[in-house]
């Protein structure tokens, strides 16, 4: 290739930077890097011109799909949502997963960059994320979520809320392997290119844990790319944080907008995503424009029918495998699922009206 195509190749880049930066705002910087790092034309250089830890592709795809590698970082930045420096990590590329709903997918977490955020990680032992939580809500990572960890005046720290994920297993084992610099980083260790070969033809579940739209589509956009499905929810499309709102709008072909009442998914629905809709536990009444999750136990119960989501794949946002399907809800499920009501918002409030009446 020459000189004059190169020329050809970056001003075709720097057009779309400039088209996506005057619709959606964001760093100029970050956008060309992200562009620079999935281009099939950027020599395998790392930071600061050293030769990347991996330069033979075949070789580092054998050790990915073996499982000698066992996850890969594949961004670090400041989160979209409140600019704390944040980390989005690939796991389980290799390994069968243990969640009969989910079946087997490739697992990816949102987590907080444990050096700057002093996240304590002893040894070989999962981190002790249970601190930060309760000091920062997980904010960076989850946003607004009205099921993330909330504000307890009483206690004078963040409590856990309705989310089904239990931090302290496979959040803070992911940390603590990233904390031990156990995952090769994109763009970094081995071209960022090479991302989506490692999950060719795989089910990939956009963020098992943090909100997707913390981190820029661009990354999304090139994990997936060779998939066979994917899954992915956010509850950014009405954050109050510019970024990830305008992040979570580019990303609605992937994410689904996460509803927590009707209301939600009018309004998601009007602004072009399609939805999932979390209903109080036990409440499978049929609606309108939303079908029950195929994968849920009360669809089990009604038509004796049961998938998972790797080869469900509807929700796949408002493209893919679900691109045609209607919007979906299921009844809240797992441990805290009793927590769930029918506005989790709406009903701290009102706790807080009580308290203060």
């Amino acid at each position: 290739m020459n000189n004059n195509q190169l020329d050809q190749i970056a001003r075709s880049y720097a057009e779309d930077i400039a088209s996506e930066l005057k619709e959606y705002g964001g760093d100029a910087m970050d956008l060309a890097h992200q562009y620079a790092d999935g281009s099939e034309h950027v020599r395998a250089w790392g930071i600061g011109g050293r030769a990347m830890k991996y330069q033979n592709k075949a070789q580092f795809l054998a050790r990915v799909q073996s499982g000698k590698i066992g996850g890969l970082i594949l961004w670090q930045g400041a989160s979209l949502i409140n600019g704390d420096p944040i980390v989005a990590v690939a796991c389980r590329i290799a390994q069968a997963s243990g969640n009969t709903k989910t079946g087997d997918m490739v697992q990816t977490f949102i987590l907080p960059d444990p050096h700057a955020a002093g996240i304590e990680c002893n040894g070989s032992r999962p981190a002790k994320i249970t601190a930060w939580l309760k000091e920062t809500g997980a904010r960076s990572i989850c946003g607004e979520c009205p099921h993330a960890w909330q504000w307890d005046n009483g206690a004078g720290q963040y409590r856990k809320g309705a989310c089904y994920v239990a931090e302290y297993k496979s959040p803070a084992a992911v940390l603590g392997a990233i904390y031990r610099n156990s995952y090769p980083i994109a763009g970094v260790d081995f071209p960022a290119s090479w991302v989506a070969d490692c999950v060719a033809g795989l089910a990939v579940r956009l963020g098992s844990y943090g909100d997707p739209a913390a981190v820029p589509v661009a990354v999304w956009a090139r994990l997936i790319s060779r998939a066979k499905s994917r899954t992915g929810y956010t509850h950014q499309w009405a954050s109050a944080f510019p970024a990830a709102r305008a992040n979570a709008y580019r990303a609605r072909g992937y994410l689904m907008a996460s509803c927590d009442s009707e209301s939600d998914y009018f309004d998601a629905v009007g602004l072009g995503f399609r939805a999932f809709m979390v209903t109080p536990k036990g409440d499978a009444t049929p609606r309108p424009g939303l079908m029950l999750c195929p994968a849920s136990a009360e669809h089990e119960a009604r038509t004796g029918k049961r998938t998972n989501c790797a080869k469900c794949g509807a929700c796949s946002g408002a493209g893919g495998k679900g691109e045609r399907m209607p919007s979906v809800f299921i009844p809240a499920h797992g441990a805290t699922a009793s927590r769930v009501k029918s506005c989790p918002a709406a009903a701290a409030m009102v706790n807080e009206m009580g308290a203060l009446s």
